[in-house]
């Protein structure tokens, strides 16, 4: 008897409409339509006594364009097999971002990776900036934001110091828990730009 009460009492939380993502587990929000892009293919030659051993590194980035995206660096002897590797690798390290009214970001964020540095701006009048960066943000589902790379930006750097500074993203909710007060008054100062 204990258990059916409980489940009508969730159940009456739920026909509320609005839906608590506090309880929904990030990995249900991977699932979805996944874009992958190749951003690049190195080849690299070690000379042994009886000759030359190629060897090859393929970088990869992917998303759902929901809030959820990935890279993955795959090595082979065979570019067909690293390509393949690293889109496997993109769909196991996953990073999560709760995005600001489903499409930008809540603060300006800034990733390092050696002499690479990353900002990346919130905006509200479309996406622009770095070619990479922004393909990475598209992954994501942020579509208001401006990105920019600074000192070298190989491509591997770039990829890597765009992903720490999304991983240092805090949504709404934390904001507010850090800061002592509600999540309403916290929104409407952003939205009038106080």
């Amino acid at each position: 008897g204990e258990d059916g009460n409980d489940d009508a009492e969730e159940d009456e939380d739920l026909e509320d409409g609005e839906i608590n993502y506090a309880r929904i587990d990030h990995y249900q929000l991977a699932h979805g339509e996944w874009s992958e892009m190749l951003v690049g293919v190195d080849r690299s030659i070690k000379l042994w006594r009886g000759g030359r051993l190629d060897s090859y590194r393929a970088l990869m980035i992917a998303g759902n364009c929901n809030g959820c995206g990935g890279f993955g660096i795959g090595k082979s002897t065979d570019p067909i097999k690293a390509v393949d590797l690293a889109g496997r690798r993109a769909k196991r390290n996953i990073f999560f971002v709760d995005r600001y009214q489903g499409n930008g970001l809540t603060s300006h964020l800034v990733g390092k990776m050696n002499s690479t540095k990353v900002f990346l701006r919130a905006t509200d009048n479309g996406l622009r900036g770095n070619e990479l960066c922004t393909e990475i943000l598209k992954r994501f589902g942020i579509t208001n934001a401006v990105a920019k790379a600074h000192g070298n930006r190989h491509p591997w750097n770039v990829v890597r110091a765009t992903f720490k500074a999304l991983v240092t993203h805090e949504s709404m909710e934390e904001i507010a828990i850090k800061r002592g007060k509600r999540i309403v008054s916290i929104d409407r100062a952003m939205r009038m730009q106080i």
